[in-house]
């Protein structure tokens, strides 16, 4: 393994706590019915997409970059001032520096508010690239996101592995080739996906200690 992309959210950072339930309270707030499997839709989706659900399956009438400004707006202070790293994750990256391995950052969230956590954490150092799938025009679902992230890096898909929380993003990266580490999270995810993730993953992990 001598690259390794990483995903950010509920991957490298606990940040899966301040997403939740920010679609529904949009909803709320503008007097909109919220779906009951709003979670389920939003989970694959990035800002833009989940605006563009908002406005063609459930009529709001703003325009995409107004609904992305107002639930960015919501979650802005928690990437800049308390989002954690998850447990012993800086510990990974560091001894994975240390050996030469060349990592990227491929996330669905956007650069605007996550640049301000990587720096409070402390981790940017450790990245050759940090990659939205915003700005690369791609997404995990087929894979080609991270096909990208890969060249990107100058890596092969023998010594490339991906680090994933989410089962779409597990299922791109497995049709695409790509060597799989899961880490699993059952208050986010359901026990059914982590059932299927599990099944899937080339490894499978609930702490960044069982990797050191």
């Amino acid at each position: 393994m001598k690259y390794i992309i990483f995903d950010l959210d509920g991957t490298l950072i606990d940040s899966m706590p301040t997403w939740h339930g920010t679609g529904a309270a949009f909803l709320e707030k503008h007097g909109f019915a919220v779906p009951e499997d709003i979670h389920d839709v939003v989970k694959t989706l990035t800002l833009y997409q989940t605006a563009e659900y908002f406005r063609h399956d459930l009529g709001v009438p703003f325009d995409a970059q107004q609904i992305v400004d107002e639930i960015t707006s919501y979650v802005t202070d928690a990437y800049k001032y308390t989002i954690p790293l998850r447990p012993s994750a800086k510990e990974y990256l560091e001894a994975m520096a240390k050996k030469g391995v060349k990592m990227c950052i491929l996330t669905a969230s956007e650069a605007g508010y996550i640049q301000p956590a990587l720096d409070r954490l402390d981790i940017r150092k450790y990245f050759d690239c940090i990659l939205t799938c915003t700005e690369l025009g791609v997404y995990k679902e087929d894979g080609k996101a991270f096909l990208t992230a890969m060249e990107k890096m100058g890596g092969t898909l023998e010594e490339t592995a991906v680090f994933e929380d989410a089962l779409y993003a597990v299922r791109g990266a497995k049709a695409a080739g790509f060597r799989v580490y899961a880490i699993l999270d059952k208050d986010f995810r359901g026990q059914a996906d982590v059932d299927k993730i599990t099944a899937l993953a080339d490894c499978s992990f609930r702490d960044y200690k069982e990797l050191l």
